[in-house]
């Protein structure tokens, strides 16, 4: 097996392919992991979330990172790391903005809603405030292992 260094444009063609990742941020010195759904446009990332932990955390502390695996066999896979700023989209400008573009990109995907639009049990009545958002990336690197012919 070998693995090779990605460049930026291979890591973006990756994320542009994948459809879910794993989202990571930190307050108060304590980090915090998700699977989000993704859609992927130019150097941005787009996701979607009810109100909860995560907009919480990402509001007070907007560096962001995500991973996206995606494996194609055992010995061949691609793992891309994107770190950048957390921005939530606002619908201020009404379907010609940017929040617009986020679901345009996301409902291309089956079941993008999910895990997003369920609230887990036991959270009790809170209010259902969907929250979609972008990942500006600043940082992004990747790998691929292959198997050696």
């Amino acid at each position: 097996m070998t693995i090779e260094e990605l460049n930026a444009e291979d890591c973006f063609n990756v994320l542009q392919q994948a459809r879910t990742g794993v989202l990571a941020c930190s307050h108060h010195d304590r980090p915090y992991a998700v699977p989000i759904q993704i859609a992927c446009d130019e150097r941005r990332i787009y996701a979607f979330s009810l109100e909860g932990k995560k907009v919480e955390i990402m509001r007070a502390n907007p560096q962001v990172c995500l991973l996206v695996q995606e494996k194609k066999g055992p010995r061949d896979w691609y793992s891309v790391v994107a770190c950048g700023r957390f921005e939530e989209l606002r619908d201020e400008d009404g379907v010609a903005g940017e929040m617009h573009r986020a679901w345009s990109l996301l409902q291309r995907k089956s079941e993008w809603w999910e895990p997003g639009a369920i609230r887990p049990e036991g959270c009790g009545e809170r209010p259902y405030k969907p929250v979609f958002f972008g990942i500006w990336v600043e940082e992004i690197s990747g790998r691929h292992g292959k198997q050696i012919e």
